[in-house]
């Protein structure tokens, strides 16, 4: 009996733990291999793919972002091949098995953490004995909602999923998945996690030993699957510390870290250990409005938390991504710019601004009706309204999140908009993006297929609507998005054969060349130049020096014309 494990990963780069531990927990037993697909690609190339296997049965991981296609994908299976045998797992299903078994062609669903539970089912299909009910495994005949928990000291018996062949290759090019424990202890009231039952830990010699594997064949982006990373101050420092000694450059680490429990200790350990740039933390505030906190559950102590995001920004070693959740109960469209405020001044390269999934099998979504939610009942579950938050609201908040995604998490814009909130929206950060995303959708910009000089154009005129001069500043942002002189320029004020003609006259200005350390070559193949005034130019010079581009910014004024 030949079986394939499979999902719909969101993109190439993303992988799938899930299947691994899948795969290495049933290899040696059955028939079985798994292939990853993107949700990108044409179903019915997937299709094809996957029934030229000649599987018998086919383990799909659900989640989230590729259900719809999922859907799509078993009814085209079922369709040619209807004896195919489809087994569902993930955390889109775990909740609720009995929706997906009467919505969908399929046989059956596993809830929780399959690895072990898998094998069982796989091994009474192939003895025909399913009268038989297996714990976690449900099907039209019989409903099991119990939530799986895989014994970890089972687990890393196991072959490694982190050392797989088929993975080698690629190590470096893709982002890896990585666990160090499983399970959360807090009840957030719209997370899945919320519904596990405490955490468990991989031991330190093999977490050790699986990193350093992966560190020593060239992974660059390592993300940390931990849904409380630092919820143990041991272990938090053994995984540090481990990594800190391994360190290699080009490598990164991501985890999701409750800011409330670091201290002063851990805070200045990493400052002073850690190189630059080589842990990011993710930390979920959500919200700052302690009644919405209380009605979902969430502890948060913002005073300590601000106290330890700043010491982290203050120090420069690690890139912070805070996160909100707009929609949340109880905050208004007025509370929550308080809030969005609140995170953003802290001062984070990156807010993400989320919006509320109604997710299957949450309390939240029990009680959805208490709140006055109205959402949509396919996934992804979007919130239209609620009680205290109109749907007209949330659209401009929706426009907002588009105009902080663009011009500030993209990082492309940061003297810009240092200036404009420093100078021009002190302490209303959102004021800004709303007023931009507002602009944006009265005059019909693009959200998708636009080019870099289109979004600095966008602002130009978002600035110049608002009387705000800030073309030096704006231009300087423009430049610093390349290494080498770009191809392109963001203002056309000056036509091509013009622009060529004013840099081979300021080539031939040998006073100008010596005073400022330049050449003709320099001057002509990369300089950028633009208009300031009747006369007064502003060169923009990339030099290159030990494989690092330096800008330099040199007005010249042409005295003869």
């Amino acid at each position: 009996m030949k079986t394939i494990l499979t999902t719909l990963n969101a993109k190439y780069i993303h992988t799938s733990l899930a299947l691994r531990w899948l795969y290495v927990a049933n290899k040696d037993s059955f028939d079985l291999s798994f292939k990853e697909y993107t949700i990108k690609e044409d179903i019915e190339k997937i299709t094809e793919e996957l029934l030229s296997s000649n599987c018998n049965v086919l383990g799909i991981s659900v989640s989230i972002w590729n259900v719809a296609k999922t859907k799509e994908l078993v009814t085209i299976l079922k369709e040619r091949k209807p004896e195919l045998i489809i087994i569902l797992g993930g955390p889109e299903v775990s909740y609720e098995p009995e929706f997906f078994l009467n919505d969908w062609n399929i046989d059956y669903v596993i809830t929780g953490e399959g690895e072990f539970v898998l094998g069982q089912l796989l091994e009474a299909i192939e003895e025909g004995n399913l009268d038989k009910g297996i714990e976690s495994v449900s099907s039209r005949k019989r409903i099991n909602r119990n939530i799986a928990q895989a014994d970890i000291n089972q687990l890393i018996e196991l072959s490694s999923p982190y050392e797989l062949e088929e993975d080698r290759s690629s190590i470096a090019n893709r982002l890896v998945y990585f666990e160090t424990s499983r399970g959360c202890p807090y009840q957030c009231q719209y997370c899945l996690s919320s519904l596990e039952k405490g955490v468990r830990y991989f031991p330190e010699d093999y977490f050790q030993r699986n990193l350093g594997y992966l560190i020593d064949n060239g992974a660059k982006q390592i993300k940390f699957l931990d849904r409380t990373f630092n919820l143990n101050k041991e272990h938090t420092y053994s995984v540090f510390d481990f990594l800190i000694k391994s360190y290699r450059p080009n490598l990164s680490c991501q985890f999701e870290v409750y800011a409330d429990l670091l201290d002063d200790e851990m805070i200045n350990y990493l400052n002073t250990n850690l190189p630059e740039k080589f842990f990011r933390f993710e930390i979920g505030i959500q919200s700052t409005y302690e009644p919405t906190n209380i009605a979902v559950r969430r502890k948060q102590n913002f005073p300590l938390l601000v106290h330890n995001v700043k010491k982290l920004i203050d120090a420069g070693k690690i890139d912070l991504h805070l996160d909100l959740i707009a929609e949340l109960p109880y905050e208004t469209f007025d509370r929550f710019v308080k809030s969005f405020n609140d995170v953003f001044a802290l001062g984070a390269k990156e807010v993400q601004l989320g919006f509320l999934k109604m997710l299957r099998g949450t309390n939240l979504r029990r009680d959805a009706l208490r709140y006055g939610y109205k959402y949509d009942e396919k996934a992804p579950y979007e919130i239209e309204y609620n009680s205290d938050i109109s749907r007209q609201e949330l659209d401009r908040i929706h426009d907002a999140e588009h105009a902080l995604e663009k011009f500030w998490n993209s990082g492309r814009f940061q003297l810009t908009m240092n200036v404009l909130f420093n100078s021009y929206f002190k302490g209303k950060y959102f004021e800004l993006f709303d007023e931009i995303g507002r602009f944006y959708k009265e005059n019909n910009y693009p959200h998708h297929g636009y080019q870099l000089e289109d979004l600095f154009r966008y602002l130009q005129q978002f600035l110049e609507l608002k009387n705000i001069d800030l073309f030096e500043t704006l231009r300087a942002d423009y430049y610093n998005n390349f290494s080498r002189k770009p191809q392109g320029f963001w203002t056309d004020q000056i036509e091509k054969q013009k622009k060529k003609q004013l840099l081979y006259q300021i080539g031939q200005d040998k006073e100008f060349l010596t005073e400022n350390d330049l050449t003709r070559k320099i001057v002509e193949k990369q300089t950028a130049i633009d208009i300031v005034s009747e006369d007064m130019y502003l060169l923009t010079v990339f030099l290159v020096e030990e494989n690092v581009t330096i800008r330099k910014s040199i007005y010249y004024r042409f005295t003869d014309k």
